[in-house]
């Protein structure tokens, strides 16, 4: 890819439209891990984050020049075994053609600048461990392994300046 593509990250309240390439990239990297889950139901869980640019649970979306190219989630207590980890960033995604970039790393930062902005402390996040030294990257902590739709993740955190 070209170094003069333009890349800019919105909030999915700006670009509404967006939520069903969105949901479709879910359903097609993480929906197929459970037969209950449908690309509607993907769909409604992804417009959940519409209305928002300035309380959790939102969603930032990364183009370049004028194509979606990703997405990351800043969300309520993903994992449900952890309740007393409160603010997650997840869903991160970028499509294949738009990997090896920058872009998910430009994702993680906007993310956690948006979290310090809303007064988190903590962000936590759950992984595959092939992400790990990616989130690593960019200051995140292991805590401890988990199961999750009956993939073994990773659970870290970071701490936010503020």
């Amino acid at each position: 890819m070209k170094n003069n593509k333009q890349t800019i990250i919105k909030f999915l309240a700006e670009v509404p439209e967006s939520s069903h390439v969105i949901a479709k990239w879910y359903f097609d990297e993480w929906g197929a891990l459970d037969e209950s889950i449908t690309l509607e139901y993907m769909h409604d869980v992804v417009r959940k984050k519409i209305a928002n640019k300035d309380q959790i649970p939102l969603s930032l979306v990364v183009f370049v020049d004028d194509d979606i190219a990703g997405v990351a989630e800043l969300k309520f207590h993903e994992n449900k075994n952890f309740p007393e980890y409160t603010h997650w960033l997840g869903g991160i995604f970028v499509p294949p053609q738009y990997r090896g970039i920058g872009l998910a790393s430009k994702l993680i930062n906007k993310a956690k600048a948006v979290a310090e902005e809303l007064n988190v402390k903590q962000l936590y996040l759950q992984t595959e461990p092939k992400n790990i030294s990616l989130y690593e990257s960019h200051n995140f902590k292991q805590l401890h392994t988990a199961e999750h739709m009956g993939i073994q993740t990773t659970i870290m955190v970071t701490n936010l300046a503020k």
